[in-house]
C-alpha cells in the first residue's frame, strides 16, 4: 500500500506538531514551505523533505496540502495558491484555523480540490522569539490524544479525520458559524483559564507574598482542581462558597480584591455568579 502523503505550508508551533505525528505515523512528507526561517528549514531536514520559501517552489503530485497558517492568511494564501500548476483534483486541502469554516479553500475546490478545515483544539505557546534546535520551543509536542475541529463535504471530512487519526486525535465535527463559538470554547479553556491563575497569582503576591511561592501556590491548586475535574467530573469536584451559595463570603472577597485591583473584583464577582446559577445552595459536603 502506498504511503500517505502531505506538504506542510507554515513551519510554525501548530505545523510542526502536526508534521512529526504525521511522518511517526507512516506518512511522508513531501515538502515543507515556509519563509526561509532556520525552524523551517531544520524541520524539513529533521522531516526528510525539501523544503522551499516561495509558493511557486512548492511540486506535490498528490496527497493532503496543510495550511498550518494564521486565520487571517488562509483566504489569500487559498488564492495564491490557485495559480500554482498543481493536480488539485489528486490534493485535499486542509487549513487549521479554529473558527473558518471551509468556503476560504474555494479557489482550490473550483481547481478539483477536495477542502476542509482541520483545526487542533489545544494550546501551542511560542515561547519566545528565537527558537534553536533542541530546545524545548523546537521541541514542543502536547499531551495526546487530542481533539480536532473538523469541517467540510464529505470528501472534506473523510480527508481531515484521516489526517486526526493518524495524529492520534478525536474528531469533532464544527460547522459553519459555530466554528466562532467553538474557537471561543478553546479560548475560555486555556487563555482565559491562564488569565485567572494570573490574577490569582497578582492577588497573592499584592497581600506579601513572593513572585515565585504565589505562582507556585496558585498552580498547585490548579493542577489538583483539573485532576479532579478529570477523576471525578466537574460538578462532583466543584468547592467554595459560590457553591454553598454564601453571598456574604462572596461580598467580603470582592471588597477585598477591589482593593488590590478593581478590574479583577468585577471578574470575580461575574464568575461567582455565573457558579451560583449552576449550582444548588443546598449541595453538602462543600467547604
Amino acid at each position: 500500500m502506498a504511503k500517505s502523503r502531505f506538504y506542510l505550508v507554515g513551519p510554525g508551533a501548530v505545523g510542526k506538531v502536526l508534521a512529526r505525528r504525521l511522518v511517526r505515523s507512516g506518512w511522508t512528507c513531501s515538502g515543507v514551505c515556509g519563509r526561509g526561517s532556520a525552524v523551517g528549514r531544520r524541520l524539513a531536514k529533521e522531516l526528510g523533505a525539501p523544503y522551499v520559501s516561495t509558493l511557486e517552489g512548492i511540486q506535490f503530485v498528490g496527497g493532503t496540502l496543510i495550511l498550518a497558517v494564521g486565520t487571517g492568511q488562509v483566504a489569500a494564501l487559498a488564492k495564491e495558491l490557485s495559480h500554482l500548476n498543481l493536480p488539485w483534483s489528486r490534493i485535499a486541502v486542509l487549513h487549521n484555523s479554529g473558527t473558518l469554516d471551509a468556503s476560504p479553500l474555494l479557489p482550490l475546490a473550483k481547481l478539483g480540490a477536495t477542502v476542509g478545515a482541520c483545526h487542533p483544539f489545544m494550546t501551542f505557546p511560542r515561547f519566545s522569539g528565537s527558537v534553536r534546535a533542541g530546545l524545548k520551543e523546537d521541541l514542543y509536542n502536547p499531551t495526546f490524544p487530542f481533539f480536532f475541529g473538523i469541517d467540510g463535504n464529505r470528501a472534506g471530512l473523510a480527508a481531515a479525520r484521516k489526517v486526526v487519526k493518524a495524529c492520534w486525535g478525536l474528531s469533532l465535527v464544527v460547522r459553519g458559524q459555530d466554528r466562532i463559538a467553538y474557537h471561543a470554547a478553546a479560548v475560555m479553556a486555556c487563555t482565559l483559564l491562564g488569565a485567572n491563575i494570573a490574577m490569582a497569582s497578582e492577588i497573592l503576591q499584592k497581600v506579601g507574598i513572593s513572585e515565585k511561592a504565589a505562582q507556585s501556590a496558585v498552580l498547585a491548586i490548579a493542577r489538583e482542581t483539573l485532576s479532579n475535574f478529570s477523576e471525578y467530573g466537574i460538578d462532583r469536584s466543584w468547592t467554595g462558597p459560590a457553591i454553598r451559595g454564601d453571598r456574604k463570603t462572596i461580598a467580603a472577597h470582592t471588597k477585598a480584591i477591589a482593593k488590590l485591583n478593581p478590574e479583577t473584583a468585577k471578574v470575580y464577582r461575574l464568575l461567582s455568579g455565573w457558579v451560583m446559577k449552576q449550582q444548588s445552595s443546598s449541595s453538602p459536603g462543600r467547604d
